[in-house]
């Protein structure tokens, strides 16, 4: 099985000038964790994902001690979170994102997600984006892949 077999070709994407706001507002109407960020000629230049946006809002001393035990309401981080819906994808986008090719094996994309802490990898032809391979369709091709395995399949 490869990436080409799991992939979402319909992708939704967001350019580097784009907002937080915004993109914040696409993943929520389409249900997407994660956005490739891509230029007007459909280069991949990085993504961008909520876990990423939200760990924007701590201050550094908490994504190291992440103890919030008796804090109560945290105005640092609900400060954050208001000014930074202004600010643009380019400066948040995680830059050094890997990409897998239709053609690679679906066992080295999971690699790639593991290695990278990543829930999704851009699937790209060249170095236009042509799908994304999510945790999710890994494990539908898992799925799908034993239940042709089974006996009366």
């Amino acid at each position: 099985m490869h990436a080409g077999d799991v992939m979402t070709r319909q992708v939704q994407t967001v350019a580097p000038e784009t907002t937080i706001a915004e993109a914040v507002g696409i993943m929520r109407r389409s249900g997407h964790g994660a956005l490739p960020v891509v230029d007007g000629e459909g280069k991949v230049l990085g993504m961008i994902t909520d876990v990423g946006i939200m760990s924007q809002c701590l201050p550094e001393y908490l994504k190291e001690v992440g103890d919030l035990y008796g804090t109560g309401d945290f105005p640092p981080f609900e400060e954050r979170v208001r000014s930074l819906g202004g600010a643009f994808v380019r400066d948040l986008m995680q830059r050094e994102v890997p990409t897998a090719e239709e053609n690679t094996p679906l066992a080295e994309v999971a690699a790639l997600m593991t290695i990278n802490s990543l829930r999704h990898i851009p699937v790209v032809s060249g170095a236009r984006l042509s799908g994304i391979v999510g945790v999710q369709d890994i494990i539908d091709g898992i799925a799908r892949g034993a239940r042709k395995g089974e006996p009366g399949s």
